[in-house]
């Protein structure tokens, strides 16, 4: 019996008429690699419950007694584990879905609640009326369609990692959590798996901005302490280049007086009793001065200087 994925139609099979085309929920490589985890999981439970509750058993029943109730515990509780590991791949599947899922049911639950509580027409009405607020209000038009990109983007992270952006030998995929809008666009926090870290992610930026229809993304580590946890900034538009309101300029004056400066006259001719006198005498006709540690010579040539050295005066 030939294995096949679970959720991937055949190849032979094609849903559209052609031939060779297939829908991907969960990889091949990926189930059987928590198919085996489980089965790890199962006898390492079924060991560790399975003698700790035999040691508890003993101080009510006696030890034979003791060792088949050990092993029904740890069989129960390894199970239990090993099915949650085994599942896990549809989990995660649910976990992507689960927004939508909840949008779901809680649209058809709040029909069927209210036709049972009043007539088909009102509940029309009802939905009506919240559809067209949240389409005709502005401020809850904006939100509803931040929360609609919200959804969007989370599925388009997940087609890139599983795309271009490495994963380990097992093509497990990094956790991509939950998505809030931001002024600018959306953050996703995102848990990354071994073998996929932070410089990897920012060299492909670029490309996750194709992806996801933004203008940029940018990443960040979410704490100081763990590189694994990211957040990632899909942006989308840019808000500082909008006008901001601010309520500063209520209180400037409407009508602002002219303040006039006084001009200085300028003058139209020069007067010469304002002009300092200068020495116009040749330097070398000006009497000389005496400067400090030096006698002016009498024949023109400079004495030499004074030293304080006591044996140069004999000579």
């Amino acid at each position: 019996m030939s294995k096949r994925t679970f959720g991937t139609h055949n190849k032979n099979r094609g849903g559209t008429g052609r031939r060779g085309s297939s829908v991907t929920v969960i990889q091949t490589n990926v189930q059987y690699s928590y198919l085996r985890t489980a089965k790890i999981t199962f006898y390492v439970v079924l060991a560790v419950v399975g003698i700790f509750a035999a040691v508890m058993s003993t101080y009510y029943l006696p030890p034979l007694a003791a060792v088949p109730i050990g092993l029904a515990a740890g069989a129960l509780v390894g199970g239990l584990t090993a099915a949650i590991v085994a599942i896990w791949p549809v989990l995660r599947a649910i976990w992507w879905w689960l927004p939508e899922i909840t949008l779901v049911l809680l649209v058809i639950g709040g029909w069927v609640y209210l036709q049972d509580q009043t007539n088909p027409f009102i509940t029309g009405a009802a939905y009506a009326s919240v559809i067209a607020g949240c389409g005709l209000v502005p401020a809850s038009r904006r939100y509803t369609l931040a929360l609609l990109w919200c959804l969007m983007v989370r599925h388009r992270l997940r087609t890139c990692f599983a795309t271009f952006l490495p994963t380990d030998r097992h093509g497990h995929l990094p956790f991509i959590g939950w998505a809030k809008p931001i002024p600018v666009g959306e953050r996703v926090w995102v848990w990354l798996r071994p073998g996929l870290s932070l410089d990897q992610i920012e060299s492909q930026l670029g490309r996750i901005a194709a992806a996801c229809w933004a203008a940029s993304v940018t990443v960040t580590k979410a704490r100081s302490t763990n590189s694994a946890l990211i957040y990632l900034d899909i942006k989308r538009r840019d808000v500082l280049g909008g006008l901001v309101g601010s309520p500063l300029t209520e209180d400037l004056p409407t009508e602002i007086p002219a303040s006039t400066r006084p001009v200085s006259p300028v003058p139209a001719q020069l007067d010469l009793a304002d002009v300092p006198d200068t020495d116009d005498t040749a330097p070398s006709e000006r009497p000389a001065t005496r400067k400090a540690g030096r006698a002016p010579a009498a024949t023109g040539t400079p004495a030499p200087a004074a030293t304080d050295n006591p044996d140069l005066d004999w000579i």
